[in-house]
């Protein structure tokens, strides 16, 4: 899509300052990004989802153009499932919108859990990418200290590196086209705020008990080879009341890459019910 064709601003999050994306026309479909990530992330999925939705995209506290808050190890970190939540109302309410569509892909599924179990009123549908609302698995987090000490040890360039070289990726940021993505997303990108949203990823508690307060028909999808994450979208199907699960074959957690026709067309039939 063209530049000239993406509005962009900012809206407040109590202070902190959250950097927002539309395009396209029709009902508000709000894509919240993934972990290591901005916006950018919905780059290659912008036209078609803004050719039928006013497609809103933002970064997430510590990603891309928003503040990076720092006081990460604080006790009242400004990085917290509750906080995403309400970035991204601070993002629908700086727009003047009362209620939308919310995806939420791997990180961004916490941001759109947070949003819809805190203001289940103002979700018209939700879709669940890649998601997890348990405590994830210990192998997850352990993988996950290696992370930070690498982080601390040899620095965020370092770090990235090794968190997509992770078997949740299967391979896909040795590809050029990945590669390039993400070193533009590392240019903005600061320790403290891929820490902070590390925490939230990964050292938070279960939010499986919220999952009650949702009220929008949910859509739950999962690639098949995402081994931890099929286990989850049956829970989180469970949980939901009504929610629909669809599995995306030969694809893994990166299915958003991995298929992208599959994904877009599943979402876009999904929101049109």
């Amino acid at each position: 899509m063209n530049e000239e064709n993406i509005q962009r601003g900012f809206a407040k999050a109590g202070a902190v300052k959250i950097a927002f994306q539309t395009s396209g026309d029709g009902p508000p479909l709000v894509c919240c990004h993934a972990m290591g990530w901005d916006h950018t992330l919905w780059d290659d999925h912008r036209d078609r989802f803004s050719s039928a939705h006013q497609l809103i995209t933002f970064d997430q506290r510590g990603s891309g153009d928003s503040d990076h808050p720092l006081s990460v190890h604080s006790d009242k970190s400004p990085y917290s499932t509750e906080s995403f939540g309400q970035d991204l109302r601070a993002v629908l309410d700086a727009l003047d919108i009362e209620k939308a569509a919310i995806l939420g892909y791997s990180m961004g599924a916490a941001s759109a859990l947070s949003f819809s179990t805190q203001w289940p009123k103002r979700v018209e549908r939700l879709v669940l990418v890649s998601a997890m609302a348990s405590r994830l698995p210990e192998a997850i987090i352990q993988r996950a200290k290696v992370i930070e000490a690498i982080l601390e040890r040899d620095g965020l360039r370092k770090a990235y590196e090794f968190y997509f070289s992770g078997p949740l990726f299967e391979g896909e940021s040795d590809k050029p086209e990945f590669k390039k993505q993400i070193e533009s997303v590392v240019e903005k990108a600061t320790s403290h705020g891929f820490q902070g949203c590390f925490r939230v990823t990964i050292d938070r508690p279960s939010m499986i008990d919220a999952l009650k307060n949702i009220q929008a028909p949910t859509l739950v999808i999962v690639g098949e080879r995402d081994k931890h994450y099929v286990t989850e979208a049956d829970r989180l199907v469970a949980h939901i009341s009504g929610a629909k699960k669809f599995v995306v074959k030969n694809s893994g957690h990166a299915l958003t890459v991995q298929s992208p026709d599959i994904f877009e067309s599943k979402v876009l039939r999904f929101l049109a019910e």
